[in-house]
């Protein structure tokens, strides 16, 4: 996944220069972490950042190089981390869900990063309102983006988890809440449930993107309703007035960084011209003067639903939970790892303090997603892994609960009925399709992080180290795997590549034009 709060190329030159080490002028700044990126138009695809950087070891997390790649990344034009999207995508159709479906909510998934997404298609062309990739394009909205620190956004990609005890001991570390199995605490645990006493962003957002009609319900700013037994997060209404605060690191052992300073209540949609609440994200999505986007698959055309982009939300901060829950303050035996005070939210006379920790600072952060593509006959990270599969869980859920009943599953035999072994019409339970897609244990005890895995038809073709490779062998992979149902069960609808690509890596017919 990608880096949770993107900074500034000026934030970074300024405390670099700080520090003496003069960096080059500023230029506008773009957010990281993509995997693939667009350098000029007509020029196929790139590496945002190249696996063999200098920031893929985290010992080097520091040194001149790595800032400098920091810096140029910084400004290198739009692209997509194929584990927020292009993976979601494959998940989602192989679990039965429409095409069109399945990319409205890998769009969404990349709208929490980018406050709005545009698709590149397979020749390395943005859609944009002039082309025809036009109608595949995102509503926009700032309230969730990951460098608007005049929200709580920030707070969707760092999740901090909440620290009753108000030290963070309870919450990061070996025994903790966080690390690689962010979710595998308290029993039964995810997913089952996701505990709304530490991980209360995640437990809201989780309730709210659940929601199977399309009345607002309820969302709070990182999660914060009014007290509910030992829960600050499942109450009936949002915590009013509370002031949240802290600093994210910039650089390592400096604390030099962007402030984050917000007020509890209502959780903000937008507010690059005011603030809009979360209530009105239906209304933003059936307005086409702010999104041309359908259901394209649909005779009707209508606009995508709210539930469709509530649940691309939600499993974009899923995943970056498990991707950042290893190395942002995290003390549990997981590379790059570290031990400082960790990363963690407490409550004080009234007011929510944010803790960052030594390890979610610029240098070690950009290390770590280094690590989770292009890497070659080695498979990505545990907590890839770890994503992936929480993606297959939610799917499963939000497939059975929100998607069949509106007719959104085009191959119910693919879908299983839950996530704890019962399996489907195809025969295969959440854990069969978890190995297939995402790959098994093949060293280790499962929960102990550690385990060592092979991965699967959709973390396999994320570790080629060419980006225009990567996006081919995967388009490729996901028509292996239609033709691989279709052979089963000839009744199935065949599986479809993202708009603007093919199964077969030549084809320009399909680009925008």
């Amino acid at each position: 996944m990608r880096i949770g709060f993107a900074l500034s190329t000026m934030s970074v030159v300024a405390a670099s220069a700080a520090l003496g080490w003069g960096l080059t002028t500023p230029r506008p700044a773009r957010a990281f972490l993509e995997d693939i990126c667009v350098q000029r138009a007509g020029e196929g695809l790139r590496n945002c950042l190249a696996p063999a950087s200098a920031c893929k070891d985290p010992t080097e997390a520091l040194n001149r190089g790595c800032l400098l790649e920091a810096v140029q990344f910084a400004v290198i034009p739009p692209g997509r981390s194929m584990v927020h999207a292009d993976s979601t995508y494959f998940i989602a159709q192989a679990l039965g869900y429409r095409a069109d479906v399945a990319y409205w909510i890998a769009a969404y998934n990349e709208n929490s990063d980018y406050a709005q997404y545009a698709p590149i298609d397979q020749c390395g062309v943005q859609a944009t309102s002039t082309n025809s990739g036009a109608s595949y394009i995102t509503a926009k909205f700032n309230g969730f983006q990951r460098t608007n620190n005049t929200t709580d956004g920030p707070l969707y990609h760092y999740l901090l988890n909440f620290s009753p005890n108000g030290q963070g001991t309870d919450v990061h570390g070996a025994s903790g809440v966080q690390a690689v199995y962010p979710f595998h605490y308290p029993p039964p645990g995810y997913p089952i449930t996701i505990d709304s006493v530490y991980q209360g962003t995640l437990y809201d957002l989780r309730q709210w993107a659940m929601k199977p009609d399309d009345t607002p319900g309820l969302l709070c700013t990182a999660g914060y309703t009014v007290p509910n037994g030992s829960s600050n997060f499942s109450g009936p209404k949002c915590l009013a007035g509370a002031s949240i605060s802290g600093n994210v690191p910039l650089l390592e052992n400096y604390a030099i960084g962007p402030a984050i300073n917000v007020t509890s209540g209502p959780k903000i949609l937008d507010n690059s011209n005011g603030n809009v609440d979360y209530t009105q994200l239906k209304s933003w999505l059936d307005d086409k003067s702010k999104t041309t986007g359908v259901l394209f698959d649909d005779p009707r055309k209508p606009p995508v639903p709210v539930q469709i982009a509530r649940i691309g939300l939600y499993l974009h901060s899923l995943q970056d939970a498990s991707s950042h829950g290893t190395f942002c303050g995290d003390d549990a035996p997981s590379p790059p790892g570290g031990s400082d005070v960790g990363s963690y939210m407490a409550m004080s006379s009234g007011s929510i303090k944010l803790s960052f920790g030594t390890y979610c600072a610029t240098g070690p952060h950009l290390a770590s997603h280094v690590q989770e593509t292009g890497t070659g006959d080695v498979s990505l990270p545990l907590r890839d892994y770890v994503a992936l599969n929480n993606t297959v869980d939610e799917l499963i859920l939000f497939g059975n609960n929100v998607a069949k009943p509106r007719g959104w599953i085009v191959n119910p035999s693919l879908l299983p009925p839950d996530v704890v072994g019962a399996k489907s019409a195809a025969g295969d339970s959440a854990a069969d399709l978890q190995s297939r897609l995402v790959g098994r244990i093949v060293q280790g005890q499962q929960w102990s992080r550690a385990e060592v895995y092979a991965s699967g038809v959709v973390t396999l073709p994320l570790q080629r180290t060419d980006a225009q490779d990567r996006l081919n062998t995967m388009n490729a992979a996901l028509g292996a795997y239609s033709k691989r149902l279709m052979a089963a069960n000839p009744k199935l609808t065949p599986l479809r590549p993202m708009p603007g690509n093919s199964f077969a890596p030549g084809d320009k017919s399909v680009c925008f034009k």
